[in-house]
């Protein structure tokens, strides 16, 4: 992995002469060692583009963090579908712009240079302003890339060096000012900044003009952060300190100066409209600022600060904590279209910004003092602080604080396992995005009858029809009569949701008898990923679908059949199915938390092949193109794969959340998990995926604790202890897996933190007992 500098000079203007164009290419820190010349065409409907957009995105106008006289309710789904819808004629004719040929030798020199592991910062350097204001995280080249970003800047900078000040402690200073916040919580961008790793942290509460400039003045600063209201008016920022008063960055001019020659690297505004902002600081010589390009609503801003000082702090670097946070916001612009549109980088020179370690300063070397006796700890003293350290672990896991962290630690675990060697069971007859392209979308009812013809020539032992069809076409009868007549078919059905009028559910096709009808309905974790596996529910009895049970589980339970194997109710509301019993999840089964339980649900054991299930697609089962043999021992699914068609019917899996970019599973492609998941467990004695019950689970915490309790009262040394940590980590991990492969899924993350959180507390409480007085 290789770090890489690519500078995009654009001189000119949009809408009459176009740009020249000047790419620079070289290794971070040296000299570019490649110059290539192009042009972008004029483009008055980019601009206007623009424009349009700008207008409809300000006509939201939710609660932002914009001057406070602006800040007015009045969203409408028609405005949010005008801004949706011009913010798409935005991307295409940007794109359409960056793949003009004057640019072509542009983007070629880049595809040729850059790797897809490399670490690349785009800096965009141009005097246009309307340039500026562009999604450039759009272009090609920033998404094909997963470490590159985009910066802005202008043509002009200047070198200055200015001398590190002598620093006392090895903490990033912060100055934060909390200007005036009418109608927003600046609240939580203040939690967010007290709970940094290493930095000390002053806060100036709606402030006067003359309390910034002698924090300014008196005191040096790594980071200047500011959240409240602000605006920019023509190329002038202003940000508004409190009720009464509002000022331009040129009126604190002489005071950040001071800050910037005593060592100030960045600034972040948390606030609408900052641009203005920006190019005031450039010309201070500011050599890094993080601003929003257009007004940003409250959420979105915490959201964005949130997620970019975490892996700021945690070592990411500048460019990729904020392209890390700003893609994150892409999951809110159901509510806030184009959210991830917001945050911009602005650089006043091309350097490499710092790091969160960078900003620190060491501290100075300590004088040798005399070694004291180590006092002894007690017996009582560590079974309480491993006892206080496993209930407060377990209070935190109650109210559910650590369901995210310890579903990411499932995932984590499930792509840790082995690869299993499983009979293959399913084939997917897949309909592509060409299929459609060729048929029509949707299927025709001739197309799906002909699809089910020619499978059943094979005889299959069951197929599932993963496409809805609430209505047939009287012009093609033979898909009614195959499904009111073919007794291994399984149609769908979408049950609906009583307290949303937008999933009023999709009825099932004619004629079928709910012993051959299956919902398509799934349960969601609140990550968006999938994890459980619902069974079968009762629905309402005013549904459209009135099928009690999923798709997966009628075509488990029809291809189980005709193996003699029959579903059985046991006690307790177990469901036994061949050499497997499944018992439904709780509401705070393992790490959730108050989960919605309805219907039967269980864990589902994903599981963890080489390859994907068998496919094929829909034109070559239809053209003969595969020879199929015979499959009287498959299940055969039929469904879309299209996510350009039918894009609603993709999902996350535990597998896909861990990728970059993340990687959706088509429906068909799910469903085929969930059938193999039930024929597996009870033909081959595949794991059931179970948790402990809860007294079990917090014995788990406390024996983990107690081990953490012995190695800081064993081990008193620090080397030692480190290393007794670190050997009880590893064994704790595989534990966790082991037990995960035999299908126990183990608290991971609550027990590493009793473990630590009691072998650290009594490691300080050494060191403060040692302490001379």
């Amino acid at each position: 992995m290789t770090g890489k500098l690519v500078t995009l000079k654009l001189e000119g203007d949009l809408e009459q002469a176009g740009f020249q164009a000047t790419l620079e290419i070289g290794p971070e820190g040296e000299r570019p060692a490649i110059e290539v010349l192009g042009a972008l065409p004029s483009n008055p409907e980019l601009l206007k583009a623009l424009e349009s957009w700008q207008q409809s995105y300000h006509s939201l106008k939710g609660p932002t963090r914009i001057k406070p006289k602006e800040i007015v309710y009045l969203g409408s789904i028609h405005s949010l579908e005008t801004c949706q819808q011009s913010a798409k004629t935005l991307r295409q004719r940007l794109k359409h712009w960056m793949a003009s040929d004057p640019f072509r030798s542009i983007d070629q020199k880049l595809r040729e240079e850059l790797q897809r592991e490399d670490t690349v910062r785009v800096l965009i350097r141009t005097a246009s302003a309307q340039l500026h204001q562009m999604p450039w995280h759009l272009w090609d080249i920033v998404d094909r890339y997963p470490k590159a970003e985009v910066a802005l800047s202008l043509p002009a900078f200047e070198r200055r060096e200015n001398p590190a000040p002598t620093r006392h402690a090895p903490v990033v200073k912060i100055l934060a000012i909390l200007g005036h916040s009418a109608g927003i919580d600046v609240a939580i961008d203040r939690q967010l900044l007290e709970s940094l790793p290493q930095a000390a942290v002053t806060f100036l509460v709606e402030p006067q003009r003359q309390q910034i400039n002698d924090q300014l003045w008196e005191a040096p600063w790594d980071i200047l952060f500011f959240a409240g209201h602000s605006e920019t008016v023509e190329t002038t920022g202003r940000i508004h300190l409190n009720p009464e008063e509002s000022l331009s960055l040129e009126e604190l001019k002489y005071g950040l100066k001071q800050a910037i020659t005593q060592g100030l690297q960045l600034a972040i505004f948390n606030s609408c409209e900052g641009l203005g902002l920006a190019y005031t600081l450039k010309e201070l010589g500011l050599p890094y600022m993080i601003v929003m390009r257009e007004p940003v609503p409250d959420r979105i801003a915490q959201v964005f600060l949130r997620h970019f000082l975490q892996a700021y702090a945690a070592g990411s670097s500048l460019y990729l904590a904020e392209r890390q946070a700003r893609e994150r916001l892409q999951g809110l612009e159901g509510e806030f279209p184009c959210a991830s549109w917001l945050p911009a980088i602005f650089q006043a020179m091309p350097d490499a910004p710092p790091d969160w370690q960078h900003l620190q300063q060491p501290k100075p070397a300590q004088s040798p003092t005399k070694p004291q006796e180590s006092v002894p700890l007690t017996l009582p003293v560590v079974m309480l602080t491993s006892l206080a350290a496993a209930v407060l672990v377990g209070a935190s896991r109650w109210l559910g604080v650590l369901q995210p962290l310890e579903l990411k630690a499932l995932d984590w675990l499930m792509g840790q396992r082995p690869t299993e060697i499983l009979p293959e069971r399913v084939l997917v007859v897949e309909a592509t995005e060409a299929d459609l392209n060729e048929y029509g979308y949707p299927l025709p009812d001739a197309v799906l009858a002909q699809a089910i013809q020619k499978l059943q020539k094979y005889q299959p032992r069951v197929i599932g029809l993963d496409i809805f069809r609430a209505q047939l076409d009287p012009a093609s009868p033979q898909l009614g009569q195959l499904l009111g007549e073919t007794d291994n078919l399984i149609a769908l059905c979408s049950v609906g949701t009583p307290d949303n009028p937008n999933k009023p559910g999709i009825p099932s096709p004619p004629n079928v008898p709910d012993e051959r009808l299956g919902f398509s309905n799934v349960v969601v974790d609140p990550d968006g990923v999938i994890r459980r596996h619902l069974l079968f529910m009762q629905p309402s009895s005013n549904s459209p679908c009135a099928t009690r049970f999923a798709l997966s589980t009628l075509v488990a339970f029809h291809y189980l059949e005709q193996a003699d194997i029959h579903p059985e109710n046991l006690a307790d509301h177990r469901l036994q199915l061949g050499k497997a019993t499944f018992a439904p999840l709780e509401s705070n089964t393992g790490p959730y938390h108050q989960a919605d339980h309805w219907g039967f649900q269980v864990l589902l054991n994903y599981s963890r092949t080489r390859s994907a299930p068998r496919s094929l697609s829909l034109s070559a089962l239809l053209r003969d193109e595969v020879v199929l043999e015979n499959l009287a021992d498959q299940v055969v699914l039929l469904g879309v794969t299209a996510p350009i068609s039918n894009p609603t019917d993709y999902f996350l899996t535990p597998f896909g959340a861990r990728q970059w970019p993340l990687q959706k599973t088509s429906g068909v492609f799910l469903q085929a998990e969930m059938a193999h998941h039930l024929i597996a467990a009870a033909m081959d004695e595949r794991p059931v995926l179970t948790a402990l019950p809860g007294w079990a689970e917090g014995l788990w915490l406390v024996g983990w604790a107690l081990i953490g309790g012995g190695i800081g009262w064993k081990l008193s040394r620090f080397k030692l202890w480190s290393l007794g940590l670190g050997v009880s980590i590893v064994l704790l991990y595989g534990a966790c897996l082991g037990l995960l492969i035999q299908g126990l899924w183990v608290p991971l993350v609550p027990a590493a933190l009793a473990l630590v959180g009691s072998s650290s507390g009594l490691l300080l409480y050494r060191v403060q007992k040692n302490r001379p007085a």
